[in-house]
């Protein structure tokens, strides 16, 4: 397949940053920087506040200043550095530091308006006390309404509602009842027992009982009804109890909709999560209301589940059903008519199949590229180049946002250039096609990927997939004779090319290495981590991650779905996965329970294409036949009933 890739840009950039900010050398700097970070202002080389990054000096200065730091001090800096991340991250700080030492005064001169997180908002509404009660009350309502826990810092503001008696046993009652529709339990019974009079005594105790025995829902007691709304306190147990007691709700919900203990807006929101939990049941004892509750609404998000038991066990009459009763343009998706292809092609139906083949084939997708090889049709990646006008390129790279970037890069604070330019990208969406062309042209794979994400730009491939790192991939990858676009296409899924990425549960890097998984991989290969601030190092974590995909592919014998499945959900579970695989390559990965791992694996696949596109490399098929066979994993006796693997 010819595709043509973006042009290189006419423009040369020899230093995005002026030499006058290089009063002192980037390392030089960073140690600064460091210094400033750690409060050790002796060690901050004077010369530093004349380098472009000297706001990041500074900012540390004050923040470590509050909250004795005086508020205009605070408002002058936000002024003087609108245009970066930092305003917005001291005044924030200034909020909270204020909040804590009760400077209520500081806070409401610090902004006029409300903050955006919830901690800094109820530091805000609780120095309004002061001020403007009606304001603060308002604000104090809104938050105190949530099902949610909320931050030490709301407690101030509650106890004085409290105080006032402007939260009164009502909202308490109505805020438990939010706790419990949230799954929040806790802090539902917390609040109930908030509710010392008699008068709260039925309605508490029915909520207590109906979480035992759910059948009591159906006849609301007089004494409950009268202090309460049925509607509200059936419903909210009925949600709370639903993913928890999922058989007892689904025999009720017919007669709780007789007996009209519920609204339709209620109703239907409990039918939606008894639907989202059909995979709570095996497929031969699933209850027939979640079936016809799953036809009614015809979600193609909720009828996935049942959707995809049919598809691992060779169920292709009820794939047919399923496909038939989404709505919406989800049934033309690839997915979807991929399934329908199968399904078709199983049950006789060539010319149909061949027909939903061709559909699905039109999407750059997993299932696109698959439909195609069926076909045996060119892959459709349709990519586009910005459409730039003359010197707008100039303009972008001048700015001083994009000067601190550079920097940033330049002294390994790629963390805090990938806040920068994801703050300039909000700030000004309209550029977002011109950043993308510059992060290409200056080797910045990531601000590249996170430029076409927030400009939607989903047809710049050559930004999307900027083949980055390529030298490292390479390397590692003859190492262990693997297919270096394979590591870059991992490596683009696990942390769009950001190699100071960290995931919530604490992957690092690249590939996104577990620290526990990289210092096992350290022990065996004999390498020396270091600490896990290592796996920062692009080099350490592709050579780790490297050997980490050759042992599970080696441990998989080649096959490249449950390898890739072992690297995201790890190997212990797809032992157990294989232990009952499907006989094709594509059942396999939608038995996968994890809807993460599924895709994970999909996009993995599918980013292998558009690299090996991009690069100019004829690609005939997804997988090899050595990838993606599971007849390893398959009894003979399974093999038999099922037939040959022809996928």
């Amino acid at each position: 397949m010819d595709i043509k890739l973006l042009p290189a840009c006419l423009v040369v950039f020899t230093s995005l940053f002026s030499m006058a900010s290089l009063a002192i050398s980037n390392d030089e700097f960073k140690t600064s920087f460091e210094a400033a970070r750690q409060g050790e202002w002796d060690l901050v080389n004077e010369d530093a506040e004349k380098h472009v990054l000297a706001p990041y000096i500074e900012y540390h200065r004050l923040k470590s200043a509050l909250p004795k730091l005086s508020v205009d001090d605070v408002k002058d800096y936000v002024i003087r550095n609108e245009d970066t991340p930092l305003a917005g991250w001291l005044r924030r700080h200034a909020t909270l530091a204020y909040g804590a030492a009760r400077q209520w005064d500081d806070v409401l001169a610090l902004r006029a308006t409300p903050p955006g997180d919830i901690p800094s908002q109820c530091i805000w509404y609780r120095a309004q006390l002061i001020k403007d009660q009606q304001k603060a009350f308002e604000g104090g309502f809104k938050l105190w309404l949530s099902g949610e826990s909320r931050p030490p810092q709301c407690d101030d503001l509650f106890k004085a509602m409290i105080t006032k008696g402007e939260i009164t046993d009502n909202l308490i009652w109505q805020r438990s009842l939010l706790a419990l529709q949230r799954g929040n339990r806790s802090l539902s019974m917390y609040l109930m027992r908030k509710l010392k009079g008699n008068e709260w005594k039925a309605p508490v105790n029915f909520v207590h009982s109906a979480l035992k025995n759910p059948t009591v829902l159906v006849d609301v007691p007089a004494s409950v009804s009268a202090q309460v709304s049925t509607e509200d306190v059936v419903f909210s147990v009925a949600i709370y109890l639903t993913p928890r007691k999922i058989d007892d709700i689904a025999v009720l919900l017919p007669s709780l909709k007789e007996k009209a203990v519920m609204n339709t807006e209620q109703i239907n929101l409990v039918r939606r999560s008894l639907a989202a939990r059909s995979y709570t049941f095996d497929r031969e004892d699933r209850p027939q209301i979640i079936d016809t509750i799953l036809g009614d609404l015809g979600d193609a998000d909720l009828i996935g589940p049942v959707l995809r038991d049919a598809i691992a066990a060779s169920d292709w009459q009820a794939v047919l059903g399923w496909i038939e009763k989404i709505q919406g343009d989800e049934s033309v998706s690839a997915y979807h008519q991929y399934w329908r292809a199968r399904a078709l092609e199983q049950t006789g139906n060539e010319a149909e199949a061949q027909n939903a083949y061709s559909n699905a084939a039109q999407h750059r997708e997993f299932y696109g590229f698959l439909a195609a090889e069926k076909l045996a049709q060119p892959y459709i990646l349709n990519p586009e180049a910005p459409n730039l006008s003359e010197g707008s390129l100039d303009e972008v790279s001048e700015s001083s946002a994009i000067e601190r970037i550079a920097a940033l890069w330049a002294i390994g604070e790629e963390g805090l250039a990938v806040d920068e330019w994801d703050y300039t990208l909000r700030r000004n969406p309209s550029e977002s096609g011109a950043m993308a062309e510059l992060a290409l042209v200056n080797h910045w794979p990531a601000l590249a990927v996170q430029a076409t994400i927030r400009g939607k730009h989903w047809n710049y491939i050559g930004h999307r997939f900027p083949l980055a790192y390529q030298d490292e991939f390479r390397q590692s990858a003859a190492e262990y004779s693997l297919d270096p676009l394979l590591l870059m296409s991992i490596a683009r899924r696990e942390s769009a090319f950001n190699s100071h990425a960290r995931s919530p549960v604490g992957a690092r890097g690249l590939m996104q290495m577990m620290p526990a998984t990289a210092k096992q991989v350290a022990r065996e290969k004999a390498f020396t981590l270091t600490d896990e601030k290592a796996l920062l190092d692009s080099d350490v974590n592709i050579h780790l991650a490297t050997y980490y995909v050759s042992s599970l592919l080696e441990k998989y014998n080649g096959n490249l779905i449950a390898a890739l499945a072992g690297y995201n959900a790890g190997p212990n579970k797809v032992d157990r996965w294989l232990e009952s695989a499907p006989v094709t390559f594509d059942q396999f990965i939608e038995s996968i329970p994890y809807r993460e791992t599924r895709e994970y694996v999909k996009a993995v696949l599918a980013y292998r294409v558009i690299f090996n596109t991009l690069q100019g490399t004829e690609v005939s098929a997804v997988l090899n036949p050595d990838e993606r066979s599971f007849a390893q994993f398959i009894s003979s006796a399974e093999l038999q009933t099922e037939g040959p693997v022809t996928n």
